[in-house]
């Protein structure tokens, strides 16, 4: 799957990353919109706190089919 990776101080890479595997609680989102905060703003501009960063938040989406 896709999913935007930040490096350092605006350095913000999309990627292609490997789902890992599911936990008994989890579930697959398929994403449909995705926005950002003002918290990310910052974190752009001074540089993320842990490189590289994962994250969603501030998403709407549906579960995806689990197959």
């Amino acid at each position: 799957m896709k999913a935007a990776v930040w490096h350092g101080v605006k350095d913000v890479r999309v990627e292609e990353v490997e789902l890992k595997p599911l936990k008994d609680n989890e579930v697959v989102v398929r994403v449909a919109w995705a926005g950002i905060c003002g918290s990310d703003l910052h974190e752009y501009l001074e540089g993320p706190v842990f490189i590289p960063v994962e994250k969603a938040e501030e998403l709407t989406g549906g579960k995806a089919p689990l197959t």
